[in-house]
């Protein structure tokens, strides 16, 4: 009984997840490290900052979706363990509002041990993954994409750089760009997947406001722009050649493209349903590319 509830809790958790809050974190210490000021002890703890406030988000996402009817038996999600009944509701929520304050906890000993502007970005994102379908529910209004772009793309990529140098540059910016770009196409690619049902249970979600053909276009942007913006900054010198390894990911984007043109040409589900999948690979690649040339970029200087 007791490894069936904790086999329950796990998959509600969707530790697999994690890769998208993983590379953020990397992306940004790799450019802190290129810069001279890397230290492991403050990767561990952004690391582990990045991760509690995934898994609040994935646990307090469960219990919104579940509540507000996008989530139903019928139409099973990625953690059904509300809609079967193995999780109680409010089991769910308290657990992510627990884990949520163990974020913040570490977010404020993150700026005690580095800098205390760094509460700001621990700011951002404790609200972020709080309001994302509880609270200000963001994601019901339109604002899942444009909010993800933000937090798990330049939000960390730069708290993570910061965290480590105590200051911004516009490098770490640009090379956030990517990072965002490829995360958000994560959260499309569900969207686009699930817009029926995101409509019958009267959400808004970005493809059911723009409608199906620009939702499409944007998720053929959001894999077509991480490449280019590489390029470009390899061009203006702005990042090192080294992180041209990107583009080893490019097939895996093409892919992502393909397979949503023929599923929507075909009004094929299952085409469709592998879009969210896809991204997450393509970002999960494309972020440890990305990682290893800023880092052979500091090794081959």
């Amino acid at each position: 009984m007791m490894n069936r509830s904790f086999k329950t809790w796990i998959g509600v958790l969707r530790l697999w997840s994690l890769t998208a809050s993983t590379v953020p974190v990397l992306v940004g210490a790799a450019l802190a490290a290129r810069d001279g000021r890397f230290a492991w002890s403050m990767l561990a703890l952004t690391l582990v900052c990045g991760w509690l406030l995934q898994t609040a988000t994935n646990l307090l996402n469960t219990y919104g979706d579940f509540r507000s009817g996008v989530d139903t038996a019928a139409h099973p999600p990625t953690a059904p363990q509300l809609v079967n009944g193995s999780l109680a509701p409010r089991a769910v929520l308290c657990a992510g509002l627990g884990v949520l304050a163990l974020a913040a906890a570490l977010g404020v000993l993150a700026a005690a041990w580095s800098d205390g502007r760094l509460l700001v970005f621990a700011a951002f994102g404790v609200l972020g993954a709080g309001g994302y379908t509880t609270g200000l529910r963001y994601k019901y209004l339109g604002l899942g994409v444009p909010a993800v772009f933000f937090l798990m793309g330049v939000l960390m990529v730069c708290a993570s750089y910061f965290a480590q140098t105590c200051t911004l540059t516009w490098t770490a910016f640009v090379a956030s760009l990517p990072v965002s770009c490829l995360v958000a196409a994560i959260l499309h690619g569900n969207d686009l997947r699930d817009t029926a049902t995101d409509h019958t249970a009267n959400i808004s979600t970005t493809s059911l406001l723009v409608g199906q053909r620009p939702a499409r276009a944007i998720f053929y942007a959001l894999h077509a722009v991480p490449h280019a913006v590489v390029i470009v900054s390899v061009l203006s010198g702005l990042l090192p050649a080294w992180t041209l390894l990107t583009l080893l990911a490019l097939p895996l984007s093409i892919g992502a493209v393909k397979t949503c043109v023929a599923g929507f040409r075909a009004n094929d589900e299952i085409q469709i349903g592998k879009l969210e999948g896809l991204s997450a690979g393509t970002h999960f690649i494309f972020g440890l590319l990305l990682v290893a040339g800023l880092v052979l970029a500091q090794l081959c200087r």
